[in-house]
């Protein structure tokens, strides 16, 4: 299910490197690779409203609680972007007024946003998924996974529930 397309032949190079018998110094960035390396602890729930609705209100949730926020020890993070669902009009068919007609939802319309710390963008912290679920109504399956240590945690999934669920970013507090 997951496909972190290049993060993935990342892995497998360090991979690769051990055994290889690469050195310890020769690994540096190759140690964690987040999610991708594991599981982490997920929450999966469905959203009214479609994938394009539903992955704005993830991506600003991200752009809001995780990229301009201000994380203590002056950490900073980022997102990349995956798996656009639509092939028109820019992202998600935002293009025009009439892109919704023009982009009827599917049933393989999916989005994906990474969240990495800047500098380690091979350790995926948290991955949202969103994925249309049905056409009518309307809805669409979100699932949320994070590390699972330090701020990645069921505070950060109540969060990403509360504020895609809501369409307003609602930020888990920071101690």
């Amino acid at each position: 299910m997951r496909n972190f397309s290049g993060m993935r032949s990342l892995a497998k190079g360090c991979a690769m490197l051990v055994l290889a018998g690469g050195s310890v110094g020769g690994l540096a960035g190759c140690a964690n690779t987040g999610l991708m390396q594991t599981k982490g602890i997920s929450d999966s729930f469905v959203v009214d409203t479609d994938v394009d609705s539903t992955y704005r209100r993830a991506l600003e949730y991200t752009r809001v609680c995780d990229i301009s926020r201000t994380h203590p020890y002056g950490q900073t993070y980022s997102i990349a972007r995956d798996n656009d669902p639509s092939s028109d009009d820019g992202l998600f068919g935002f293009g025009s007024d009439d892109s919704a007609k023009k982009n009827k939802p599917t049933q393989t319309a999916l989005g994906r946003i990474r969240i990495f710390k800047v500098g380690e963008e091979a350790k995926i912290l948290e991955l949202i998924e969103a994925k249309s679920e049905s056409i009518e109504p309307v809805t669409t399956r979100v699932t949320v996974t994070v590390l699972g240590t330090g701020i990645w945690d069921q505070a950060e999934l109540a969060a990403a529930r509360k504020s895609i669920q809501s369409a307003t970013p609602a930020c888990r507090p920071l101690e």
